[in-house]
């Protein structure tokens, strides 16, 4: 079922996949696939050869699977699931499986490389390890001389495998050390965060778990409990962060479930839901207030039909009457869009393009069905600049309704993952005591009270603002905060690893723009670095190109969002290909140049001799594992005391082999080992268990309950997840430019309300471009791990939802490889025939296309109101809403010669950030505006 307001379009219709999408599905069975007959004699050779089967985790999209890689005379030649890993059960994707070509891939950096030519046009030489570090040791020391080691950032990209990155970058002196969290969705997080502690709330719907029984005993558990999932804008059948959902959705269908699916598209996830609700762009936090408001009106205790709160969440909350008083002040203001009251179904039906009646029955299906779970995603949600109304409002719909942390419910799996990390991440530096001038006058604070966004432009950018990078770089920063208010600094050197914020940062432009500005004969940023496997766009633009090891030649763990406490090892499966590194080697060897330049912070007590092998390192950071409140129904460990962190061994805990400190309610067994992992298949899991937020568990407010309010008085101090935010504030007298913005002078107590940015629909201060660029601009996953996966030919050949499709023209190309000295031509000519390599294209509305004369395939050009194009083959299709284009995220414009094929089509191949606003950040956290644009098409 789909619902779209004033639009008649059938369902089987809608369901219809264009005729390229159904076509290329046939034309790859024409094509080589990557497999090849072998002769006798080898297949003998394989049969013969010296074979293990080595235990890792993938690192093929941040899923991180636990894989079960089979190696062959020291190669890896297969990849499957890790079948004693709950989270993926033993299932690889396709990215998985395909993980073999990202190792061997001719693409990927082999050696170290110095740039020679000018940034951007890719011409380096092959130096010694030793000659880059020397080069970048140097740089790093003159800067931090010069203007302070907080001129210098370090992008770990990737959370995965970044913590030796972040503990050598911390203990030189810099607060700034980041990963790609902050320019994915954090504003999707905002309402977990302020409320829980968490970030990530997910359906019920992992399995098996493993569940203390009545008996005492441990089994799994494979029963599905939940009864409804709403999934707005999130789309877990191809965005498979959270890889059990995939399955786990489906699953719970056949046991009964209803799927609903919120999305401007017919998704992957919205082919087999039960109902699709194609809304129109950035109108979710419309759409889940109506919700609330209908919940709230039509509530009654003495109607079993209409009973859709539990009240029992006041007990484990606090600030509800609060939220609701300031919510209701909302009801009787009109709107000056459409006249209507504010939050009513009629309202909401106005803006969102979906029926009033629609609305009403998708709250009340949501408020009487129990268990249920509402969840949001990253597209849908944390690319909007008022995506954090969402988040807050679809955590309160979860807690109201009693749904949270029930079987089958919902949970945030921030709160319940395991630990790790903990004196591996280097946490500690952040702590000491720097003295800097301001103002003629010498101020003393800590190391992270330096940090540009949290004493800066952004109090609560928790997680850093990386699309905000390019202003830092081009105009340096101003604290506004603080102890050190006032002081200032530039960014002078920007240290990038397993990122490619060139295309995924915020605006391609302004990111080209920032990192090749130069004052007069150098460039502003001084040092630019990149570490990776692949070479990607940001390489281009490095000073110093460094080769990471695969993720098939690297020690790590896991970071994972499962249902309870797992862990896996990523391990050492193959040897280190030609002269990669791994993290732990850059950390020690950059660590050693630094100490032999005399760097003060730099000690061997620190590096070399606490950490004389990988191992060492990685065992650090696992002591922190589970490190969690040892909470919930049934108590997972009934012998050992409630609510006391667990740290130990799963079998360690099970037996009792413990110290149990009192004082610190902590419990500590034996700690996990990465040997320990070895022998148990490479995963520790500890039990599940459910009512987690019962007396505080793993809740991480300071009220140690569900926070409704932000900033407020508790036992005399002042508490709140806005708390420390708003001081700093009052004590400058300045509020910082995103709240400005609103009109705001600190962050709001309570629930608050205010609309997003570049659309016409809800926001009149944009209807002006509503005739002239009458098309929304959203993004959707295609089955790659963001922009760092293109180059591999399996990926190249499967097609994925109506945007990444054979629809290529016929080209001879000169082949590219990434060699000694970068990009080097190979001297062969490749002919590519049409329609055999898929290429991100424009998911547009048949009728749409029909009205501006376009068919399928034909190239037009996106232009926004500021000026910003950006080029692509039309997919007329009937999946996607009238008036909305869907883009692929990191699947065309691709200009590094790193990415094979996918770089041979970057001229007819959108780049959907090269549409972004770059100027315009969400306002609490300065998330880059990826989802809010509107654009005119004109046929090339």
């Amino acid at each position: 079922m789909m619902t779209i307001k004033d639009t008649t379009v059938s369902r089987r219709n809608f369901l219809k996949m264009g005729g390229v999408a159904a076509g290329g599905i046939a034309a790859l069975g024409a094509l080589g696939t990557g497999f090849k007959a072998v002769s006798a004699a080898e297949a003998r050779r394989r049969l013969q050869a010296e074979t293990k089967t080595a235990y890792t985790a993938c690192v093929m999209c941040p899923a991180e699977c636990s894989l079960a890689v089979n190696v062959e005379n020291g190669v890896a030649s297969t990849i499957y699931g890790n079948p004693y890993a709950p989270l993926n059960s033993g299932v690889a994707c396709a990215k998985g499986a395909s993980g073999i070509q990202m190792v061997y891939n001719a693409n990927r950096i082999k050696y170290p490389m110095i740039r020679v030519g000018e940034r951007g046009e890719g011409k380096f030489k092959r130096v010694s390890w030793d000659e880059a570090l020397e080069f970048i040791a140097d740089k790093l020391m003159q800067i931090k001389k010069e203007h302070g080691a907080e001129s210098i950032i370090m992008d770990a990209g990737d959370v995965t495998d970044r913590d030796p990155y972040y503990y050598l970058f911390r203990a030189f002196g810099t607060p700034h050390t980041v990963e790609h969290g902050a320019i994915c969705d954090t504003p999707r997080r905002h309402g977990p965060k302020l409320m829980f502690g968490g970030k990530r709330v997910e359906p019920d719907v992992m399995r098996p778990v493993l569940v203390r029984q009545p008996d005492g005993s441990l089994k799994n558990d494979y029963s599905y409990r939940t009864r409804l999932i709403v999934y707005a804008g999130w789309n877990p059948f191809t965005a498979t962060r959270i890889v059990y959902e995939s399955r786990g959705t489906v699953e719970a269908k056949l046991n009964g479930a209803k799927i609903i699916v919120i999305d401007p598209a017919l998704s992957n996830t919205a082919t087999k839901a039960d109902q699709w609700l194609p809304i129109r762009p950035g109108t979710d936090p419309d759409l889940f207030v109506a919700v609330l408001r209908y919940i709230l009106e039509n509530h009654n205790d003495d109607d079993p039909f209409r009973r859709y709160i539990d009240w029992s969440f006041l007990d484990y909350s606090q600030g509800w009457e609060e939220f609701e008083a300031e919510f209701k002040s909302w009801w009787n203001k009109k709107d000056p869009v459409n006249g209507l009251n504010y939050f009513t179904v009629e309202w909401a039906a106005e803006r969102t393009g979906l029926e009033a009646e629609t609305i009403a029955e998708l709250a009340h299906t949501f408020g009487i069905t129990k268990p249920a779970a509402w969840v949001w995603g990253m597209n849908g949600i944390g690319h909007h600049y008022n995506g954090y109304v969402a988040s807050i409002i679809g955590t309160a719909l979860n807690v109201i309704t009693g749904n949270m942390e029930v079987p089958g419910g919902a949970i945030d799996t921030e709160l319940v993952k395991s630990d790790k990390g903990g004196n591996a991440k280097g946490g500690d530096f952040l702590k000491r005591e720097v003295t800097r001038v301001i103002n003629g006058q010498e101020v003393t604070a800590t190391v992270d009270e330096l940090h540009m966004d949290w004493y800066g432009k952004w109090p609560a950018g928790w997680d850093d603002v990386v699309g905000d990078y390019p202003d830092r770089f081009l105009n340096g920063v101003k604290l506004k905060y603080g102890p050190f208010r006032g002081h200032e600094y530039p960014i002078k050197a920007f240290i990038i690893r397993t990122g490619n914020p060139v295309i995924t940062g915020s605006n391609t432009d302004k990111w080209i723009e920032a990192l090749t500005a130069k004052d007069g004969d150098e460039y502003r940023v001084g040092l630019v670095v990149y570490i990776d496997t692949p070479f990607l766009e940001t390489g281009m633009y490095a000073d110093v190109v460094l080769p990471e090891a695969s993720y098939l030649e690297r020690m790590s763990l896991s970071d994972i969002y499962p249902s309870h406490q797992l862990i896996y090892l990523r391990d050492f499966v193959i040897d280190k290909m030609y002269e990669s590194k791994t993290q732990y080697d850059i950390m020690i060897a950059l660590a050693k140049k630094l100490h032999e330049k005399g760097d003060p912070d730099i000690k061997p007590e620190d590096f070399w001799e606490r950490f004389p092998s990988e191992e060492d390192f990685w065992n650090e950071a696992l002591k922190k594992a589970p490190g969690r409140a040892h909470a919930g129904e049934p108590l997972p460990y009934p012998h050992l005391p409630v609510n006391y962190k667990l740290y130990g061994t799963p079998d360690s805990l099970e037996a009792g082999n413990v110290t149990i400190d009192d004082e610190g309610k902590k419990v500590v067994g034996e700690y996990v080992t990465a040997q320990w992992l070895r022998e148990h298949h490479g995963v520790a899991v500890w039990p599940m268990s459910w009512y987690r937020f019962k007396n505080g568990g793993v809740l991480k407010t300071d009220s140690k309950k569900v926070d409704f309010t932000w900033d407020y008085d508790l036992d005399g101090n002042r508490k709140g997840r806005y708390a420390k935010y708003n001081k700093r504030i009052e004590e400058a007298g300045e509020a910082p430019p995103g709240l400005q913005d609103l009109g705001w002078d600190k962050y709001p107590r309570t629930f608050y309300w205010f609309e997003t940015r570049w659309n016409p629909y809800t926001n009149p201060d944009y209807a002006k471009y509503r005739d002239e660029y009458p098309f929304q601009v959203i993004s959707g996953r295609i089955h790659h791990a963001m922009s760092g996966t293109q180059m591999v030919d399996w990926l190249g050949r499967l097609t994925a939802e109506d945007l990444w499709v054979p629809l290529n023209d016929e080209r001879v190309v000169e082949e590219m490889v990434i060699g000694e000295n970068g990009p080097t031509p190979t001297g062969r000519k490749v002919r590519i025939p049409k329609n055999t390599w898929c290429i991100g294209v424009i998911q547009m509305n048949r009728v749409d296309g029909e009205k501006l004369g376009l068919q399928t395939g034909d190239l037009v050009e996106l232009e926004t109101p500021l000026g910003h194009k950006t080029r692509g083959k039309v997919n007329l299709v009937e999946t996607i809403r009238p008036g909305v284009l869907r883009l692929p995220f990191g699947g065309g414009g691709r200009f590094s010669p790193g990415l094979g094929k996918t770089y041979d089509f970057r001229d007819e191949t959108p780049n959907v950030n090269a549409l972004v606003d770059p100027d315009y950040h969400s306002p609490i956290m300065g998330m880059s505006l990826y989802g809010d644009m509107v654009v005119k098409v004109k046929k090339v």
